[in-house]
């Protein structure tokens, strides 16, 4: 595998300023989208509250982490939820089994 064929240069603008970075390939659309998720959410907080560049930059950051925590919060709530209704159906299935 050749690092520098699976890779690609790219320039991100944010919050005005570029950055320019090397990602895998693969990844290109998902750091483009980030990029333009963190900009929103700069914009938002510039219009909410008056503060420095710094201050709304570390609003989107903490926003997109709490956003990121609650989806891994979610997914494990989920598993947890399988879990019940697999134990669940065991259940029934042994309640069956002695009624029989």
């Amino acid at each position: 595998m050749n690092f520098m064929s699976d890779t690609r240069r790219i320039t991100v603008k944010i919050a005005g300023k570029e950055f320019a970075m090397t990602i895998p390939k693969q990844d290109e659309e998902k750091y483009r989208r980030a990029v333009k998720e963190i900009n929103a959410h700069v914009s938002a907080y510039k219009s909410s509250f008056v503060g420095e560049l710094e201050d709304h930059l570390a609003m989107a950051a903490l926003q997109v982490a709490v956003d990121k925590v609650s989806l891994e919060m979610d997914r494990n709530n989920n598993s947890d939820i399988t879990k019940l209704e697999e134990i669940e159906e065991d259940i029934d299935k042994y309640l069956d089994n002695i009624k029989d």
